[in-house]
């Protein structure tokens, strides 16, 4: 006896969605074909029913009442969709409001997201592009950097076989340009060889790639830059005069740089350097074209990914070549153009101004756009399961009348695909129209125009395919398998689970809240206290001004003079760089002559005798510089921490020898010690320093510091500018505030914050939506109840505390969870700052408290209609 049986799947798929008049002679037939074929073989019996069951799925052989083939069907759900909807104009739209504020804030953390792991993937080239890091040695040990030798491109053109192009780029100096009878001060350039847009893919608008850099002396300009200078102009053939490098004339416009490209400028000026060599240091130009400098940034092609090692083991050795091999050669690597955003932390040195990425702050904006999307999606799922229950009369009649379980599931789902579709819709305008203060909190410039919209439309239809299915899942595969007799007798039906799960969709929403506005608190706070931390030296009132001419430099007592001269200027002092978070000191070597062989890494800041007053520097022990240069010269002071490591105060007096990168040497008196100071931003720890005079063989003098009276400040400003005018006769001068240059320091940070506050305020404003539409509904189906107890004497807080403690209920358990995975959340972010805050049990306390009392306020304010009516109003309702 043959026991051999088709899939069982597949034949219940046939009778599925055959239609009962071919079915039997179909299924004669397939069962026929099977068990012949499976004489021979069952696999390919198996296989072949199964293929002949898929080719029967054909329109003409579909059941007349089958969802597939019955669009008009399609058309009465959506009918009917739209009419609840309608009808339930409340509830809808504080379903809609919270779902489309959800999305748009979801979209718009994707397009962050989006831009920030597509960095550089606009150029075709970009997984064969790479940037040479070369390797110094300091104090500190390896020391990697951006910077080459200016030679460097070309011998890796000529010599290595794998490197298809090179290119060297440097940052154009910040200079006047004149054009078209317009002077404006441009900052944002840079200059590069012929060969750049044969490795870069950076669009031009006019001109050809292999053409616009032929010149000896081209320029590139952006279309923003064109239309600053020339208007609806065409610039192409007209010159533009670089005040730092001469005339050069436009041969090419490029689309503006997009904002997720590593490399930014607004203009290219090909290498032709005499006119700035002529006004500089003489010895900078033997420093610029030698093979011992190292001014430029050089960007290798390579014929294939795989030859980056064979790249990095032949650099030594073309290095020896030009350099001597009795020459120390430093180790150069690769890193592909893709990496530089998120993996060049750590290496000194760019082009121009530019935010790093960071990954950890990426997956933590990610974490936050999946929240927001979730607490989206409860609200929604609560608020809607709570209103299906009440149409459980609709879907007994449904079936009554003959309609299937799925014909009753996909009217739901429908429904609640047009509501995240609505949602998705009014989202997308959201975010269109929010982008330019979303921008202006990032600083990163997020264009949502069609082709990012076409770039994120996967996201977008996978989202609403997961939102329609999360909302629409209960209601609709639950009540639609409610029994069409137990609805028509009982006339409600009591759902089961469905208190348990509105009760745990509240408590996740809890959840979400009080862990979002518990770690924003904390970050808030760390923020606060990195601005209001004292720093060891003060930062108001104080402009620095940055030495760009070596006029300034050589006359700098008498420019210092003239300054004081001043009315509204308190003070002035001279630094070779300026002690903040966001410029470091020179990396140096240093040894008490005592002890030659213990050697102490530490950084080098010079400056003049007013400056420990004038920064107002804590001395601890020892005396300020004389005023004597031949003496204040060969004087410095130690902080605490590198007094330390010569045995505290003892070392005042005694005398020490200071190396700079194995070069200059400096022999000096320790003549005081400091209080430690905050030279790097609170992310490090402070680190030894030693404080020369300005005037010293290691370091020339780079920062003027003045101290205003805060009277009169645009006034003074224009002053300090006239006088640097009469010193510096050819650039403009460049200042900033202190307090703006310690704050640049943690740029990354603050864009971090704008966002994170602002997600916070939107996810807490989303909850409080659905506070208010579950606790509305939740009032008015106890309708009934309320008006009843009111007449057994009930009083109106009463019935109000009565809603309230289920709430509370609710926030307790949430809570429980929240309270740790906010803390590890905050504590796990807080070590990436060396001084930092500590984690106050008030947080959650505050939190909870806030939330406790915004849950009464909406429980009060939702409330009070239906609990101040007349009992007999609400016995009748219904």
């Amino acid at each position: 006896m043959d026991h051999k049986h088709p899939p069982i799947w597949a034949v219940r798929f046939l009778r599925w969605f055959c239609r009962e008049t071919y079915l039997s002679e179909i299924e004669g037939d397939l069962f026929e074909l099977y068990h012949i074929r499976a004489k021979k073989s069952e696999r390919k019996a198996n296989f072949f029913f199964v293929w002949n069951v898929v080719r029967s799925f054909r329109l003409i052989n579909l059941k007349k009442n089958s969802m597939l083939n019955s669009t008009g069907m399609f058309r009465n759900y959506f009918k009917i969709g739209i009419r609840s909807l309608i009808k339930d104009r409340k509830f809808s739209f504080i379903n809609l409001a919270g779902l489309s504020l959800g999305l748009a804030i979801f979209l718009a953390i994707v397009l962050l997201v989006q831009h920030e792991l597509n960095f550089d993937t606009f150029h075709s080239k970009a997984d064969r592009i790479y940037q040479v890091i070369q390797v110094f040695q300091n104090s500190d040990g390896d020391d990697p950097e951006i910077w080459t030798s200016s030679k460097l491109s070309e011998a890796l053109r000529n010599d290595l076989s794998m490197v298809e192009s090179a290119v060297s780029l440097n940052g154009a100096a910040s200079t006047w340009v004149e054009a078209n009878g317009k002077r404006f001060f441009e900052e944002d350039g840079i200059m590069s060889g012929p060969q750049f847009f044969e490795i870069f893919d950076f669009e031009l608008v006019e001109g050809a790639p292999e053409e616009v850099m032929k010149n000896k002396r081209s320029v590139v300009i952006t279309e923003s830059l064109a239309k600053k200078y020339f208007g609806f102009e065409d610039p192409i053939g007209q010159e533009m005069e670089f005040r730092s490098y001469g005339r050069f004339t436009i041969t090419g416009i490029l689309k503006d740089i997009p904002a997720n490209s590593y490399i930014q400028f607004n203009y290219i000026l090909t290498q032709d350097l005499d006119v700035y060599f002529s006004q500089v240091s003489p010895g900078f130009r033997t420093f610029f074209l030698s093979w011992s400098g190292d001014p430029t940034a050089t960007y290798v092609l390579l014929d294939d990914p795989a030859s980056k090692e064979n790249f990095e083991s032949q650099i030594s050795s073309l290095l020896k070549t030009y350099l001597g091999e009795d020459k120390e050669i430093n180790r150069h690597y690769l890193l592909g153009l893709p990496d530089l955003h998120f993996n060049s932390h750590g290496i000194d040195g760019n082009i121009n101004r530019y935010i790093k990425g960071d990954y950890k702050k990426v997956q933590i904006l990610i974490g936050i756009a999946i929240i927001i999307l979730a607490m989206a999606c409860l609200n929604y799922i609560n608020i809607s399961t709570a209103r299906y229950i009440k149409r459980t009369r609709e879907v007994g009649v449904r079936k009554a009348m003959g309609a299937y379980n799925s014909q009753v599931t996909w009217q739901f789902l429908i429904e609640s695909f047009l509501m995240v579709l609505v949602s998705f819709s009014v989202g997308i305008v959201l975010v269109y129209f929010l982008l330019p203060l979303f921008n202006k909190l990032t600083g990163i410039h997020l264009i949502f125009d069609f082709n990012a919209l076409i770039t994120v439309l996967p996201y977008f239809f996978a989202t609403i395919l997961l939102v329609t299915i999360l909302a629409g899942f209960y209601p609709a595969f639950h009540l639609s398998r409610f029994p069409a007799v137990s609805v028509l007798k009982n006339l409600t039906v009591s759902v089961k689970g469905n208190g348990f799960l509105r009760r745990a969709l509240v408590t996740v929403q809890y959840m979400f809240v009080i862990t979002i506005l518990a770690s924003l608190i904390i970050v808030n706070q760390q923020y606060s206290f990195m601005s209001n931390k004292s720093l060891g030296f003060i930062t108001d009132e104080l402009v620095i001004l940055e030495i760009d001419d070596g006029n300034v430099r050589n006359n700098y007592e008498l420019f210092k003079s003239e300054l004081l001269k001043h009315p509204d200027i308190k003070g002035v002092t001279g630094f070779t760089r300026m002690i903040s978070g966001y410029r470091s000191g020179t990396s140096v070597s240093v040894n008490q002559l005592e002890t030659p062989d213990e050697i102490v890494p530490m950084r080098f800041y010079g400056m003049d005798e007013n400056g420990l007053s004038l920064l107002e520097f804590q001395l601890l022990y020892g005396q300020n510089f004389s005023g004597i240069h031949s003496l204040d010269s060969t004087s410095v002071f130690l902080n605490e921490t590198a007094a330390e490591k010569y045995g505290g105060e003892n070392i005042v007096g005694k005398f020490i020898e200071i190396e700079e990168l194995g070069d200059d040497k400096l022999r000096a008196k320790v003549i005081g010690i400091v209080k430690d100071f905050h030279h790097q931003s609170l992310h490090a720890e402070i680190g030894p320093v030693v404080i020369g005079y300005y005037l010293n063989p290691l370091v020339s003098l780079d920062d003027i510091v003045i101290q205003l009276s805060g009277f009169n400040t645009l006034q003074t400003l224009e002053a300090i500018e006239q006088i640097h005018a009469r010193y510096d006769t050819r650039e403009m001068l460049t200042w900033e505030f202190m307090d703006d240059m310690v704050q640049r320091a943690y740029e990354d940070e603050q864009v971090f914050r704008n966002i994170f506050v602002g997600a916070s305020i939107l996810s807490f404003c989303i909850a409080l939506l659905g506070m208010i539409g579950l606790t509305s509904y939740s009032i008015t189906s106890k309708t009934k109840e309320i008006g009843i107890r009111k007449i057994l004497g009930a009083s109106f807080y009463s019935i109000l505390n009565m809603e309230t403690k289920e709430l509370a209920k609710y926030l307790g358990v949430s809570t429980i969870i929240a309270i740790p995975i906010s803390w590890w959340f905050t504590y796990t972010w807080l070590m990436n700052f060396e001084f930092r805050i500590g984690i106050s049990p008030l947080t959650f306390i505050a939190v909870i408290a806030f939330i406790l009392l915004a849950t009464i306020l909406v429980v009060f304010l939702v409330g009070r209609k239906v609990a101040a009516s007349p009992p007999v109003e609400a016995i009748r309702y219904e």
